[in-house]
């Protein structure tokens, strides 16, 4: 340790300190933390790197965590299609696919294995951008002890999704699949009941009676045995079922079962009958980045009675009528606008509220659109808290009445936007010129983050990561923020691009980048981190600028 020979006081070097530490991050320089040496893209506010991998230069989609039996923390990061040489098996080229890291120390993560894309006879590959995992203790048919992945296949004739025993992460063994399915993507996997929710459709013939118009629907299925899944029934929006005519229904990004909620048994804020619990419900974003629409089900009405559920129908030919059964609340989107994430967040009672009578807690679901266009040529993109305390007026749940429009109820409250000018106070400039997509993509998914139901965090692409305090959800605050800088593997011209984030169980951040650019390993600091762990005592919404 050096000591200064500098005759000024504690207070003035401290001082200097703080002024050059401003400047730098005004300047948007990289730095190093001085106490761990995690160097820092000098871009950020409460919030900081404290790890990386470089998940073998492959594009990469969702990362999800899972803590094994004997105690380790897992991550899985999906990926974009490609191939790049794999280090782990001494530089052999492989079609991009799933990638397994060590992060039980996040400081030092560790690459533990790829699991490629399988090729089909036509050399074909395509891509595995999503990953769930499921303790085999949970899954009914499981073996305890045991991990399983189940992810899914896109753009080759081997189409579908396939599960993964992934105990032994330097040698994982498939063991169940289901192929035939077109146009895969964001899936949900429910532990305890092995019920998946997954984007697509049986690839019938064209022409076939079966063959949904709508190729990214809903497949659902029983995978609680993972080597033997079976399928359900296929669901959608009406217009995408075989037989209807008119114009067809916008695609489903992903659907989110809350069926595993810490709180599943606790009634909806404005909940009308027995049956409006919070772990009754599945929520879908139907649309990507236009036209469109947030969807609430009513997950016993979706199931059939084998699974405790209530629907009697043709699982592969419904009529209009059968797929609006389980519809509670929908909210249709300007064209301009898509359901890319749709995530409840349940039982808020804004402080601000406090000295009214009605409505004081309220049941939300942050939406999602995605930018899907380079340096902004496209509309803006934005994040949306939609109140969904009022699912619908079917009934009349308590406070209300019935209206002339049965589904009058979800309504947009606020957004979350960042105005790409806000770029220009760092050295790289205004987000919508750094080369690739900015605007909003995707947030976190975890129910069992410490930070939920407070925050939120949103991946904003140049933008990176933006945590939002939402307690006040009629007026969210973003509250802090890290934006990674590209590397040796980041694709060019485009540079980094934050795709999608994840909160694990410790309160971790990790945040992938479509580019190449890798995985950052993340944590809050400051206010942020007090807001997020609900001991910051100001309930005005986490309005400051000091820390």
């Amino acid at each position: 340790m050096s000591t200064s020979k500098s005759r000024g006081s504690p207070g003035k070097h401290a001082l200097n300190a703080a002024v050059l530490s401003a400047f730098a991050i005004a300047a948007g320089w990289a730095f190093a933390d001085d106490h761990r040496g995690i160097s820092q893209s000098g871009e950020q506010k409460n919030m900081r790197r404290v790890g990386h991998v470089d998940l073998q230069g492959r594009p990469s989609y969702q990362p999800n965590v899972i803590v094994y039996p004997d105690g380790r923390t897992i991550a899985f990061a999906g990926t974009h299609g490609g191939s790049k040489p794999n280090p782990l098996k001494g530089g052999v080229v492989e079609p991009n696919g799933t990638m397994i890291i060590d992060v039980t120390d996040p400081e030092r993560p560790v690459e533990k294995f790829h699991i490629p894309v399988p090729v089909d006879a036509n050399g074909q590959t395509g891509q595995a951008q999503m990953a769930r995992m499921c303790l085999g203790s949970d899954l009914p048919r499981g073996m305890t002890g045991h991990v399983y992945l189940l992810r899914n296949i896109q753009g080759s004739a081997l189409s579908g999704y396939e599960a993964w025993d992934v105990t032994n992460v330097t040698n994982p063994q498939r063991v169940g699949e289901m192929r035939g399915i077109r146009n895969t993507h964001k899936l949900w996997w429910e532990c305890n009941t092995g019920i998946a929710y997954m984007p697509g459709s049986k690839n019938e013939p064209l022409g076939s009676p079966t063959r949904w118009r709508q190729g990214q629907s809903m497949v659902i299925a029983d995978w609680s045995n993972p080597g033997d899944p079976q399928y359900v029934r296929t669901f959608g929006l009406p217009g995408g079922q075989p037989d209807a005519t008119g114009p067809n229904s916008t695609s489903l990004h992903g659907p989110i079962s809350t069926f595993e909620h810490p709180q599943a048994g606790q009634p909806l804020a404005r909940g009308a009958g027995p049956d409006d619990v919070i772990g009754n419900r599945v929520y879908a974003a139907w649309g990507v980045g236009d036209d469109g629409v947030m969807q609430i089900l009513d997950r016993k009405k979706l199931l059939p009675r084998s699974l405790g559920g209530t629907w009697i129908g043709d699982p592969d030919r419904p009529t209009e009528a059968d797929l609006l059964a389980p519809q509670t609340g929908v909210l249709y989107m300007s064209p301009d606008q898509g359901g890319h994430t749709s995530m409840p967040v349940f039982g808020l009672t804004p402080a601000s509220y406090g000295d009214f009578t009605e409505f004081k807690t309220r049941d939300i679901v942050v939406l999602s659109s995605e930018a899907t266009a380079d340096l902004c040529k496209e509309a803006p993109h934005w994040a949306f808290v939609v109140d969904v305390t009022v699912e619908n007026s079917k009934t009349a749940p308590p406070g209300t009445r019935l209206e002339p429009n049965p589904q009058q109820g979800p309504m947009v409250l606020s957004t979350m936007w960042v105005d790409p000018r806000e770029g220009e106070k760092f050295r790289r400039g205004n987000y919508c010129k750094r080369g690739a997509r900015y605007g909003v993509h995707s947030s976190e998914e975890n129910f069992n983050n410490p930070y939920y139901g407070r925050l939120t965090f949103l991946a904003y692409f140049t933008g990176g990561v933006r945590a939002w305090d939402i307690r006040e959800p009629q007026g969210p605050v973003e509250v802090g923020f890290y934006v990674p800088e590209s590397n040796a593997n980041t694709t060019q011209p485009d540079g980094y691009m934050t795709n999608n984030v994840e909160v694990d169980h410790r309160g971790f951040i990790y945040a992938t980048d479509r580019n190449g650019s890798g995985l950052d390993i993340l944590e809050l600091e400051g206010r942020a981190k007090r807001i997020g762990l609900g001991t910051d005592k100001d309930r005005r919404g986490g309005r400051g600028d000091d820390d």
